[in-house]
């Protein structure tokens, strides 16, 4: 089953960022750790157990002239705030080898973010995060160890206690999202706006009613691959 997992805000800053996010909701937040291989760093604020916002900033300077991918994010904070992309997880690695064979690819297994601990442990996905995002289509991950989920983990300065994602609102429409992830599509708490694909707002269950986060989405994404892996 298709569930979302994460969300990536993009932020010139990532302190002040992070900062007024957590202002609006009165949800925690602590330090994620940062992608060795772009350049860019997050801190982590939980939605819930199993899902999460990440805000991430580039924190080498020098990244995005050596980097496409870095080069992309820097541009797409230029403005301030936005949601850059966003990731759907499945429970079992037969799910995640099934949307392998619908995307035309392999699953991916190699290391992400590093902890502040040091430690750098294998992501497990399909298809790569950052073209998915360039496109403002979401990619897909399994988890086999919720207990380590970084919605999970422990947060600092909550006032209000996020209980999940209710809904959320995205560019193109149903039928779009069903050409990009097959049937499991319909199952997902998704309103579409019509607009440029990508994520426009998150609704998240609270203990003090229901907080709905907007920023922008990412500008211009490219033609969403078909399941072949080709351009559409």
């Amino acid at each position: 089953m298709l569930t979302i997992d994460h969300i990536s805000l993009g932020s010139r800053n990532i302190y002040a960022g992070t900062e007024q996010l957590c202002a609006e909701t009165g949800f925690g937040q602590y330090e994620g750790g940062w992608f060795p291989h772009l350049g860019i760093a997050n801190r982590i604020v939980p939605l819930g157990p199993d899902q999460y916002i990440e805000v991430e900033s580039v924190i080498d300077a020098y990244s995005p002239h050596t980097n496409p991918s870095a080069r992309w994010f820097y541009d797409q904070i230029e403005g301030g705030d936005v949601f850059i992309g966003w990731c759907l997880r499945v429970d079992t690695r037969d799910e995640l080898q099934k949307l392998a064979e619908h995307f035309g690819t392999d699953i991916i297994d190699t290391p992400l973010r590093k902890r502040t601990d040091g430690v750098q442990r294998n992501a497990i996905r399909v298809p790569e995060t950052i073209p998915c995002w360039q496109r403002g289509v979401p990619n897909v991950f399994l988890i086999e160890d919720l207990s380590e989920h970084p919605g999970a983990q422990p947060r600092d300065g909550q006032r209000n206690t996020p209980q999940g994602i209710t809904w959320m609102e995205v560019g193109g429409t149903e039928a779009d999202m069903r050409a990009w992830l097959g049937d499991g599509a319909a199952d997902l708490p998704l309103k579409y706006n019509g607009g440029r694909p990508g994520l426009y707002a998150v609704a998240v269950a609270t203990d003090e009613g229901e907080v709905v986060i907007r920023r922008t989405a990412v500008t211009e994404p490219r033609q969403p691959a078909s399941s072949d892996g080709s351009r559409a």
